[in-house]
């Protein structure tokens, strides 16, 4: 139906690009040569519907700017946008709007969101990988002299989150920070 649609429309056959995989794969590389090919001021980009661009509305505005600067019309059959004359123009500015007015309240409800989780006593982000437990070993074993690399793979063998050597180092050099006595200040 969607091919049939863009020979009737007048589309060679070696000009319509197809990629073959769901909706949600962000493999497309026929979609890619499609826009390589559509490279020459006064060529026309035509779908059969306008969800053909992208996946989001950001992703279509995005195809559409790349289109605009090449000077390239696009065209979808379905919609019947046209952007070679100015009611076409003026729906990508309403398209524009509406992917700046999705954006701003993605990142409303986002910060809504991470504001209730704080109320909550709640903790973003990754879980830290110096426990309680960890910390207790580090000072136990630095307090006998360990350091570094013995006192690392200490912690990488209890239990806990993974723990990266850069982990371990930064969280030893905070630690020897807060604990150095004044008299090895400037050591």
């Amino acid at each position: 139906m969607q091919i049939d649609a863009l020979r009737k429309y007048g589309v060679p056959e070696d000009l319509i690009f197809v990629d073959r995989a769901s909706g949600g794969s962000l493999s497309r590389p026929n979609f890619l040569r499609a826009l390589k090919y559509a490279q020459h001021e006064g060529a026309e980009f035509v779908v059969w519907k306008l969800d053909r661009l992208g996946r989001t509305l950001g992703g279509v505005l995005d195809t559409l700017k790349i289109l605009s600067d090449r000077n390239v019309a696009f065209i979808s059959l379905t919609e019947r946008v046209d952007t070679t004359g100015p009611m076409g123009k003026a729906m990508i500015h309403l398209l524009a709007v509406f992917a700046e007015l999705e954006r701003d309240l993605i990142r409303e409800r986002t910060i809504a969101g991470i504001n209730r989780a704080r109320e909550r006593g709640e903790q973003g982000g990754r879980p830290r990988a110096m426990t309680e437990d960890r910390i207790a070993k580090a000072v136990e074993l630095i307090a006998v002299g360990e350091r570094g690399n013995t006192v690392w793979k200490a912690m990488q063998a209890m239990p806990g989150p993974k723990i990266s050597r850069a982990a371990y180092y930064a969280w030893q050099q905070e630690w020897d920070a807060e604990n150095r006595s004044p008299d090895q200040v400037g050591e």
